[in-house]
C-alpha cells in the first residue's frame, strides 16, 4: 500500500527532514520548496486553500463587564456595526476617615474627577458628549439558578453573582451634568473634573450637619445615593476612566478664626465588584439591521458578505467548515504536516481610528451558538490556562490588510482521526480582556466575498 511505503520511508530516511518542514510550511507557499524531492522522487509537499469557510454574525444575549477596573463610556459608529453606545454605571461611598462640618458651612460646588486609563477607541480629537445621572435603584448583581447549569451548557461569559453588558439600573430623569471634552488619554492632562448640580453639595452638608445617618453611616448612604450613570451621548469615540481613582469630590467652606476656609471631602468609587458597563448596540440603515440578542446567526450572504465581531457589544464571527469529513478519505491525518486557519480583515476597516483588535481567539460552541471555551493550544490543554489568542500582524505584501495565524494543526488531526468527524464550528472574537473590557471590532469578508477573508491552509505530504 501507498501509506505503508510511505511510513516506511519517513521512518528510514527522512524522519529528521520532515521535522524540519513542518516549522518551515508555515512560511512557505509551495510546499515543492521543501526539499521532499531529494528525499524521494515520489514524496512531495502540497498544500491546500479550498475547503468552504462560511461565517456569520452572531449576537450574545449578554457578556459579563463587571468589575473591570475601567469606567468605559462615549460612542462610535461604523457603516459595518452601526452605532454602539456605552454608559458607565457605579457607586460612590463615605470615607471611613472622620468628618466634622461647622454649621456655618456651605457648599461651594461638587466635582466628579475621573483619571483616564489611557484606553480609548475611535476619534479621540473630535468633541465627545456625556451625561451624568443619579441612580434611582440599586445595583443588583444577577445569580444564576442552580438548576441551570443542569439545564444547559453555561456560557463561557456568564458567572454568577455579577453584572453584563446587558443590565441596567434605573436612574433619575434629571441630569446632574451634561458635558462636552476632547478626550486627552495619553498626554499628561490625565484627569477630567465634571461640575455636578450645585444642589447636590447643599444637600450633602445640610444632612450632614443634621446627623442625619444618611451621611453618616455607610449602608444609609447608599440606599439614599445609589450611585451614579455616565453616558455617552454623541462623539464617535469610546474612552475608559480608572474606577479606583474616579470620585465625587465636594468642595464648601467653612469660616476658622474670622476667615472664610476652603475645604473638600472625597466620596470614592466603592464596591468595585458592582461597577459594570453597558453596551447597546443600534444596527439600523447597516446590514445587520434587524439581528436580535441571542437570536439565530445571520450569514454574510445576507448582511453584504461581512460579519462583525465587537468587543464589548458582544457580536462574534461564527466559523464554520462543513466539508472536512471528506478530507479522510483523502488524506490521512498522519500525513498532516500544519493547518493553519489564515484570517485577513476586510480592506479599509483596520485603520486609524478603529483599529482592529490586538489579538482575536477562538472558542468553541455548541448548536445553541453559545461559547463555552477558548479553544486551547492543544486539544488535551485546559483551555482557561492556554486559550489560543493570536495577535495581529502587521500589512504585508501578500496580505496588505494585516493578518492572524492560528495554527490549528493538532485540532484538525484529532478531528480526522475522530470517528465522529463532521464539520468544524467555530466563534471568533477578540480574545477574553478585548471582548469583555474594550470595544474594537473586526470585518471579515463572507465566501462570496470579493476578498474571502478566511480560509483554512492544510500542508500535507503525499507520495505518487
Amino acid at each position: 500500500m501507498q501509506f505503508s511505503r510511505l511510513k516506511m520511508l519517513l521512518q528510514n530516511k527522512v524522519t529528521l527532514l520532515l521535522c524540519c518542514c513542518c516549522v518551515t510550511l508555515a512560511s512557505c507557499e509551495d510546499p515543492n520548496e521543501l526539499g521532499l524531492g531529494l528525499v524521494d522522487d515520489n514524496i512531495s509537499g502540497k498544500f491546500t486553500d479550498t475547503l468552504t469557510v462560511n461565517v456569520s454574525t452572531v449576537y450574545l444575549d449578554s457578556v459579563v463587564s463587571s468589575n473591570s477596573g475601567a469606567l468605559l463610556a462615549g460612542q462610535y459608529t461604523t457603516p459595518f456595526s452601526g452605532t454602539l453606545q456605552g454608559s458607565a454605571f457605579f457607586q460612590v461611598g463615605l470615607s471611613s476617615s472622620t468628618w466634622t462640618v461647622a454649621e456655618d458651612a456651605t457648599a461651594d460646588s461638587v466635582k466628579l474627577i475621573m483619571p483616564y486609563t489611557k484606553y480609548s477607541y475611535g476619534d479621540t480629537t473630535q468633541a465627545v458628549s456625556f451625561s451624568v445621572q443619579r441612580l434611582t435603584g440599586t445595583i443588583t448583581p444577577r445569580k444564576l439558578s442552580p438548576y441551570f447549569f443542569n439545564e444547559a451548557p453555561l456560557s463561557y461569559f456568564y458567572a454568577d453573582n455579577v453584572l453584563y453588558n446587558a443590565s441596567t439600573t434605573g436612574v433619575a430623569a434629571d441630569e446632574l451634568a451634561a458635558f462636552t471634552v476632547i478626550p486627552r488619554p495619553n498626554t499628561k492632562a490625565d484627569t477630567i473634573a465634571v461640575s455636578l448640580s450645585g444642589e447636590l453639595g447643599q444637600e450633602w452638608l445640610s444632612l450632614k450637619k443634621a446627623g442625619d445617618a444618611r451621611l453618616t453611616n455607610a449602608t444609609d448612604f447608599l440606599t439614599y445615593f445609589p450611585g451614579l450613570k455616565l453616558t455617552g451621548t454623541a462623539g464617535n469615540a469610546m474612552v475608559g476612566f480608572s474606577t479606583a481613582n474616579s470620585k465625587v469630590r465636594l468642595y464648601y467652606s467653612e469660616t476658622v478664626n474670622g476667615t472664610k476656609t476652603a475645604r473638600r471631602r472625597d466620596f470614592a468609587i466603592v464596591n468595585p465588584g458592582l461597577q459594570y458597563n453597558r453596551f447597546e448596540s443600534d444596527f439600523t440603515g447597516t446590514p445587520l439591521e434587524g439581528i436580535e440578542r441571542g437570536g439565530a446567526p445571520v450569514p454574510a450572504a445576507q448582511t453584504d458578505n461581512f460579519s462583525v465581531a465587537q468587543g464589548g457589544a458582544g457580536l462574534m464571527i461564527k466559523v464554520e467548515v462543513p466539508n472536512l469529513a471528506s478530507l479522510r478519505g483523502q488524506l490521512p491525518a498522519d500525513l498532516i504536516n500544519r493547518a493553519v486557519l489564515i484570517v485577513e480583515p476586510l480592506a479599509n476597516t483596520t485603520q486609524h481610528p478603529y483599529p482592529v483588535p490586538n489579538s482575536l481567539a477562538l472558542y468553541t460552541t455548541n448548536s445553541a451558538n453559545i461559547p463555552l471555551t477558548p479553544l486551547p493550544l492543544h486539544p488535551k490543554l485546559v483551555p482557561a490556562n492556554n486559550p489560543l489568542a493570536v495577535a495581529y500582524v502587521a500589512p504585508t505584501a501578500q496580505y496588505p490588510n494585516g493578518r492572524y495565524d492560528f495554527n490549528l494543526t493538532p485540532h484538525l488531526v484529532e478531528l480526522l482521526k475522530s470517528e465522529k468527524t463532521g464539520g468544524l464550528t467555530l466563534l471568533l472574537a477578540p480574545s477574553i480582556g478585548g471582548f469583555t473590557q474594550e470595544v474594537s471590532r473586526v470585518v471579515l469578508g463572507g465566501p462570496e466575498n470579493q476578498q474571502k477573508s478566511i480560509r483554512l491552509k492544510i500542508y500535507y505530504t503525499t507520495i505518487k
